[in-house]
């Protein structure tokens, strides 16, 4: 099963950076609706998200005590519901500023690459070692694909919705 969500995750992330350059500089930094991030911002958000990931899949950590997919579900319910909105934490807000599309591109690119190593190389039945009041502490290495896997197609989502709105 580890192996299909790490194809499902680099699929993802791979379909963040052809939907990134869909649009050309201007359009990855102009706001398509009220209320809305730019989709410059989408992907410097779901790369805050990810930078680092890799590390923490290496670190090790103590084995879990229960499946270590137990809670897979319960993150495809949270991140797969469109309906639900969503508040993102502090430390992966991005910016408001105007963003280069190569640096965004280059940046996701190199975290995906880490991120998907890391995951072919790790004990993914540990616990992740998350600090304390992290909002996803409490779930293994293997559910940290899981999250990242269904983060990513959630504002895979929202940059489509973004592109129709700006085309």
């Amino acid at each position: 099963m580890s192996k299909e969500i790490i194809n499902q995750m680099d699929a993802a992330l791979t379909e963040t950076l052809q939907l990134l350059s869909s649009l050309n500089e201007e359009q990855i930094n102009k706001i398509p609706f009220a209320g809305s991030w730019t989709a410059a911002q989408v992907v410097q958000h779901l790369y805050k998200s990810i930078k680092g990931m890799d590390e923490l899949l290496y670190t090790p950590s103590q084995q879990a005590d229960r499946n270590p997919e137990e809670k897979a579900q319960w993150l495809k319910d949270i991140f797969l519901n469109y309906e639900n909105k969503m508040k993102s934490p502090d430390f992966i807000l991005p910016e408001d500023k105007y963003y280069d599309q190569s640096e965004l591109k280059d940046s996701l690119e190199s975290a995906k690459d880490k991120m998907t190593e890391a995951a072919k190389n790790s004990k993914l039945e540990e616990m992740a070692p998350l600090p304390e009041g992290h909002p996803l502490n409490g779930i293994t290495k293997l559910e940290t694909l899981y999250f990242v896997t269904y983060h990513t197609i959630r504002h895979n989502h929202q940059m489509k919705n973004i592109r129709e709105n700006l085309q």
